[in-house]
């Protein structure tokens, strides 16, 4: 969830799409902003749609997707959106966030999302520290607490932070000034990862609500399943999982989804078939008798991505591993979106720290 987080309009109320023109310009404290009104010719921003300049999102953090209304989230995608035409533009680098210092906290192994933030902070003109547990103090025993208000006693504006302890943000939030994003946090939530997984099935659908999206795999680790769910279940998708029993929550229905354990009926008419990587390093016991009957029960073959709608796009969060979860053939097949997803995860990641630091830089005033 983004905390303390709502939406704000001229008139001080949100709207579904978008907020409407004001009567009179509302005058906006971020300069790289297009104004509310335009001239016939104007150019637009290459930053944001004026339509948008009177929606935003107010206070500190994203720690999670659970609780984000569908208003925050149209405005994150479209503001992700803008900044994605602006690659199209070749304008690899705004000013938004000059003079800004973001630290990227990562005490977990990443290559996307850890990446793919250094990129989009580099793209906004950000400062940027990287922070690797192997290089610091944490080896000698400090804790997360600790090593936090050191880092913040540098002044950051922002944290993001990955940790296999599920809350590590949210505890990080309570404690620390600077904004803090949720860059992935045990098996509990990632929500920029399902924010960039909404916005690729926006960007080849036009439109998350009503659409079938069957995410199949390791259901009990991961935390890219927690974050979708939500986010698709908000934007009015129709969600079923499944997986080995062995790796599916029992409180699964409870979130509104549909369960099954054969990926035939998963896939099934399907407009979107998303697929998680087994994750070993979590697991404490064997799961299953071998990674060959894995694939013989779960893995997507391109036979089984048959059963989906004509246009269904295969997604993977990443990393894959060929030939457990999914056969090659399907990864690098024509409805595979996976380096997509890579490709948008900067345009998200950008909205997002841009929203956040509006959210710092002032309010919207009469």
């Amino acid at each position: 969830m983004i905390e303390d987080t709502r939406l704000q309009t001229a008139g001080g109320k949100a709207t579904a799409g978008g907020a409407r023109a004001a009567r009179r310009p509302v005058p906006v404290r971020r300069p790289e902003v297009a104004p509310a009104v335009r001239a016939p010719g104007e150019a637009i921003s290459p930053l944001i749609e004026p339509t948008k300049t009177l929606l935003a999102l107010k206070h500190k953090h994203l720690l999670g997707i659970d609780g984000l209304t569908a208003d925050e989230i149209t405005l994150i995608l479209d503001t992700a959106r803008s900044f994605a035409e602006v690659s199209t533009r070749s304008i690899k680098k705004v000013p938004t966030l000059r003079g800004r210092t973001i630290v990227n906290f990562f005490m977990e192994p990443s290559t996307r999302t850890r990446s793919s933030f250094e990129i989009a902070e580099k793209r906004l003109s950000a400062d940027t520290l990287n922070f690797s547990p192997f290089q610091s103090s944490v080896v000698k025993g400090e804790s997360l607490l600790d090593t936090a208000r050191n880092l913040e006693a540098m002044a950051p504006d922002m944290i993001v932070i990955r940790h296999k302890a599920s809350g590590a943000p949210h505890f990080l939030a309570r404690h620390c000034r600077s904004n803090i994003v949720n860059a992935g946090d045990g098996w509990h939530e990632h929500p920029t990862q399902a924010l960039l997984d909404a916005f690729t099935i926006r960007e080849r659908k036009g439109r998350l609500k009503g659409l079938r999206v069957a995410i199949i795999g390791d259901l009990m680790h991961s935390r890219v399943l927690r974050s979708n769910i939500f986010l698709l279940k908000t934007m009015g998708a129709d969600v079923v999982v499944c997986g080995p029993p062995t790796l599916t929550p029992v409180e699964l229905p409870r979130l509104g989804v549909g369960v099954t354990f054969r990926i035939d009926e998963a896939v099934e008419g399907a407009d979107v078939v998303m697929m998680l990587r087994i994750q070993r390093e979590r697991q404490k016991g064997g799961a299953f008798p071998s990674t060959r009957e894995y694939y013989n029960l779960f893995g997507l073959t391109a036979e089984r991505a048959r059963r989906a709608r004509p246009d269904v796009i295969i997604m993977h969060p990443g990393p894959m591993n060929r030939g457990v979860e999914i056969d090659s053939a399907v990864a690098d097949g024509p409805y595979s979106v996976i380096l997509e997803q890579v490709t948008n995860g900067v345009a998200v990641r950008m909205a997002v720290l841009y929203l956040l630091a509006g959210g710092t830089l002032g309010e919207l005033a009469d």
